[in-house]
């Protein structure tokens, strides 16, 4: 099951990284779908590393699946998530991120101004891919969408994509 899961993962991850590509007349990349289906993959990852844990895996929170998970496992994402993302901490940016896939799903519904840090998305869902390919090397093919997920820049715009 925990095989499912990841390669689950890994497809919506690719999938983000393709709406990150520069496409069409006017060159443009689609910012919303590459953040709903990043915050998607990061929730997915987590429900896998739950279920590799033997435990429930449920809810959309990615605060509260994060805490669910062992302190060991809990130790290595923040301190991958930091060398990813140049030092910010994971407890700290963790909070933005935690309903991230319900609200920008619905974006068109929120009232006000909401700025979310694709970035920092982006560097968790790769963070917990490199997590997965520690623990389970077996699972990872290697190629443009492995080189592209583990890339140090993450969530920017794709010029010119090969593949």
């Amino acid at each position: 099951m925990t095989d499912q899961i990841f390669r689950h993962g890994r497809a919506y991850h690719e999938c983000a990284l393709r709406c990150l590509e520069f496409r069409g007349e006017g060159q443009a990349f689609l910012f919303q779908p590459s953040l709903v289906l990043l915050a998607f993959v990061v929730e997915i990852y987590l429900k896998g590393l739950l279920v590799a844990e033997g435990k429930d895996a449920r809810g959309h929170d990615h605060t509260r699946l994060f805490e669910q998970l062992d302190s060991p496992t809990r130790a290595k994402i923040a301190a991958r998530y930091a060398e990813r993302h140049q030092g910010q901490e994971l407890a700290g940016d963790l909070p933005g991120f935690s309903k991230l896939f319900v609200d920008a799903r619905y974006s068109y519904e929120l009232k006000g101004e909401h700025v979310h840090d694709i970035s920092g998305v982006a560097q968790l869902a790769s963070t917990l891919y490199e997590v997965w390919a520690d623990s389970r090397p077996e699972l990872i093919e290697t190629g443009v969408v492995h080189d592209r997920i583990t890339a140090k820049k993450q969530g920017a715009p794709i010029i010119n994509p090969k593949g």
